[in-house]
C-alpha cells in the first residue's frame, strides 16, 4: 500500500513570505488533532535565537487543501515553531531584551501605522530584523486528497518517540466518537473552545492555554483543574485533563464501572498494538453507548454536573483539594473523579436536584478523611473500589439534594459553562455573537429600550443569513467594554464579573425596576421580541430556545438563532453580518445570499 505522504513538494519560503500567508489566514489549524499552544516564552526565544544564528530548523509539514479561492495550508507538524516566529514578529516577546523592528517589514509597518500592532522597546536594529525576516524555512507541502489522509499523516508522525504524552497519542491516534467527545468536553472545561474545527493560525493564540508570561488566551492558573488543585500546570500541558475526562466519561456510560488504568484506556480508544485491524470489544461497546445516548445529551449532562460541582466548591470559598482535604503535590484527580460520579448518579440516575450548595460544600468538607477513600500510587483503580467510594460520597451528599424530580430539570435554564463556551467562541467568530448590557435604558426613565430590542431582532435575522447550519447567539446582560461596565456599575450598583474581556452584569438587576420577578421579566422580554418584524418561523424558533443562564449570582438572557434553508427577511429587507456589524444587503446582491443556501 502506498504511503499517504508520497505526494510531497519541498520548497523554501522566507519568513517574510510566510508572515504574508499568516496574516491572510492561509495557514489553518485543525483542532481535531492539533491541541493548544504549549510552548513557553523561553522555548519560543530559543527558536528565534536559532534563526538569528542562521541555524537550520526542522521541516514544517503542511497539507494543501483546495477550497474556494486560494488553497489553504493546514499545519500538520510545526504549529509551535510557526507560532513562535509570528509571535516574535508581532512583538509578543523579546529576544535578548529587544523587540522585532516593525518598520523592517512592509506588512508589519502597515499594521503598525493602522494601530493593529504596537512597537515595543527597546527595538532591534532594522538590519537584524530584516535578516530574521529573510531567513528561509523549509516547507513540505503535502497535497492531500481528503481530510482522513491528513489525519493519518499526523498520527504517523506522532505515533512514536516521546513527543506526546500517552493521552495525546491516544487522541492523535484515534478517530472515533469517544475521542471527539473527550476533546470537546475537555476544551469546554478549559475554556479554549472554538466554533469550528478549522481555525486560522492567527486566531490560535486566543484559544491557547498560556503560562503567566503571556498576555493572551486562557491563563493556565485559571483553568478549573489547576485553580482547584485537581491537576498541575504540567498535567494540563500533557493532556492529563483529557485523561481524567475520559475516565469520568467511561464511568458515566459503562455499567458496571470499568477499571481505570492505562491498558483499559487504550482498549476503549482501540489504541493497541495488534496485527489485527479489527476494533476492540471495548471500543465497539463505548461507540454503541455514545450512539444510543447521543453526543448532545452526553455533553449537556457532563457539563451540567461539572457546573454543579464547581458551584458547590465556589460556595465554600476554598479550592477543591482544600475542601475535600485530599490529594498531594497539587494533584487530586481521583478525588474529583469520585465526587463527580456521585453528583452524576444523584442527578441523572436518582433524578434528584441540589437544594443547598452550602450544605453540599459542608458535606464535602474534609471528606477525604472519611467516606472519600481513593487508592494512592497511581496504579489501576478497579470498578469495585470505585463503586464503594462513589456510594459512600453519595450517602454523605444525599441530604443536600431533593427530589426525585420529573422531566428535564434544566428546563428553561442553561448552565454557566455553556455561557463560557459561547463567549470563548466569540473571540474567534465575532460574526455569530453579539452582547448587550441589558434591555432597559441606563438613563431616566428606566424603561424598555425598544430601539435596542429591535436591533437585537435584526441582528438575529442577520445571523440566520450566514448560511446553512450557522448558529448564532445574542447574550443580554453582558457589556463588551469597560466603559459600558462602569456605567452599569454606577447606575445599578452591581460589579460585573470579567470573563475573557466580557463584563457579565446580568439582567436580574433590571427586573425590580419594572416591578417584576426575574422569570416574569424574562417572559415579558420574549413577548416583546415576538412583536418585532422577524420572520415568523425564525421568531418561533428563537423564542422557543431562549434561556436564562445563572452565572455566579447573575442571570444572563441568551437568544439562540439557527439558520434555515433560505435567507430571512426582516421588515421586508435582508441583513447580514460583516464581522461584528449588522449590515443591509442591497437588492442587487440578493442572488448571492440565496446562492449560499442553494449551494450547500
Amino acid at each position: 500500500m502506498a504511503s499517504p505522504i508520497q505526494d510531497l513538494a519541498i520548497r523554501s519560503e522566507s519568513i517574510q513570505r510566510l508572515y504574508d500567508l499568516y496574516v491572510s489566514d492561509r495557514f489553518q489549524v485543525n483542532r481535531r488533532y492539533q491541541r493548544k499552544l504549549v510552548w513557553t516564552v523561553e522555548e519560543k526565544q530559543k527558536l528565534v535565537d536559532s534563526i538569528l544564528r542562521d541555524l537550520p530548523l526542522p521541516l514544517v509539514l503542511v497539507a494543501e487543501v483546495a477550497k474556494s479561492g486560494d488553497a489553504t495550508l493546514e499545519l500538520i507538524d510545526g504549529l509551535q515553531r510557526m507560532n513562535a516566529i509570528f509571535a516574535f514578529i508581532e512583538n509578543e516577546y523579546p529576544i535578548e531584551g529587544e523587540y522585532f523592528n516593525l518598520d523592517s517589514l512592509a506588512d508589519t509597518k502597515l499594521r503598525k501605522d493602522s494601530g493593529e500592532l504596537t512597537q515595543k522597546s527597546p527595538v532591534m536594529s532594522r538590519e537584524r530584523s530584516t535578516d530574521f525576516a529573510n531567513y528561509t524555512v523549509a516547507l513540505s507541502v503535502y497535497r492531500a486528497p481528503d481530510e482522513a489522509s491528513i489525519e493519518e499523516v499526523f498520527r504517523r508522525i506522532n505515533s512514536g518517540g516521546r513527543r506526546l504524552s500517552r493521552q495525546s497519542l491516544r487522541q492523535a491516534g484515534t478517530v472515533s466518537l469517544l475521542a471527539d467527545l473527550v476533546r470537546i468536553l475537555s476544551s469546554q472545561v478549559r475554556g479554549d473552545t472554538s466554533p469550528s474545527e478549522s481555525v486560522p493560525l492567527r486566531r490560535m493564540p486566543q484559544l491557547s492555554i498560556t503560562n503567566y508570561s503571556l498576555e493572551y488566551g486562557v491563563k493556565v492558573d485559571d483553568v478549573f483543574w489547576v485553580k482547584n488543585g485537581v491537576l498541575r500546570r504540567e498535567d494540563v500541558r500533557d493532556s492529563l485533563d483529557e485523561q481524567l475526562v475520559l475516565d469520568i466519561l467511561l464511568d458515566c456510560l459503562i455499567d458496571p464501572l470499568p477499571t481505570s488504568g492505562t491498558r483499559i484506556r487504550d482498549e476503549y480508544y482501540n489504541y493497541v498494538d495488534s496485527a489485527d485491524d479489527s476494533d476492540t470489544k471495548s471500543s465497539i461497546g463505548i461507540a454503541t453507548a455514545i450512539e444510543s445516548v447521543g453526543v448532545e445529551r452526553i455533553t449537556n449532562a457532563f457539563m451540567r454536573v461539572y457546573d454543579e460541582v464547581r458551584t458547590t466548591v465556589e460556595s465554600s470559598g476554598k479550592k477543591f483539594s482544600a475542601l475535600v482535604a485530599g490529594g498531594s503535590g497539587g494533584r487530586a484527580p481521583r478525588y474529583y473523579h469520585a465526587v463527580f460520579l456521585a453528583y452524576y448518579e444523584l442527578i441523572y440516575r436518582d433524578r434528584l436536584r441540589i437544594k443547598d450548595y452550602a450544605l453540599a460544600a459542608k458535606a464535602l468538607d474534609n471528606i477525604a478523611n472519611g467516606a472519600l477513600q481513593v487508592p494512592g500510587g497511581g496504579g489501576d483503580w478497579t470498578g469495585a473500589a470505585k463503586r464503594s467510594t462513589i456510594d459512600g460520597v453519595k450517602g454523605v451528599l444525599r441530604s443536600s439534594f431533593e427530589g426525585p424530580v420529573e422531566g428535564d430539570d434544566i428546563g428553561a435554564f442553561g448552565y454557566a459553562s455553556q455561557l463560557e463556551t459561547i463567549l470563548s467562541n466569540a473571540l474567534v467568530e465575532q460574526q455569530l455573537f453579539e452582547c448587550k448590557q441589558g434591555l432597559l435604558t441606563l438613563g431616566e426613565p428606566r424603561t424598555l429600550d425598544e430601539t435596542s430590542l429591535n436591533k437585537i431582532a435584526r441582528t438575529l435575522s442577520a445571523m440566520a443569513n450566514a448560511g446553512p447550519g450557522a448558529v448564532g447567539y445574542v447574550a443580554v446582560g453582558i457589556a463588551d467594554s469597560a466603559g459600558d461596565a462602569n456605567r452599569v456599575q454606577a447606575v445599578d450598583g452591581v460589579t460585573p464579573i470579567l470573563y475573557r474581556g466580557f463584563h457579565i452584569a446580568g439582567i436580574d438587576r433590571e427586573a425590580p425596576l419594572v416591578e417584576k420577578q426575574l422569570n416574569d421579566y424574562w417572559h415579558w422580554v420574549i413577548q416583546k421580541l415576538e412583536s418585532t418584524p422577524l420572520d415568523v418561523q425564525l421568531r418561533k424558533s428563537i423564542t422557543a430556545s431562549a434561556r436564562l443562564i445563572p452565572y455566579q449570582g447573575f442571570a444572563v438572557g441568551l437568544f439562540k438563532v439557527q439558520a434555515g434553508s433560505t435567507p430571512n427577511f426582516f421588515d421586508g429587507k435582508i441583513y447580514e453580518r460583516s464581522g461584528s456589524r449588522t449590515v443591509l444587503v442591497e437588492q442587487g446582491d440578493y442572488a448571492r445570499m440565496f446562492a449560499q443556501f442553494t449551494a450547500a
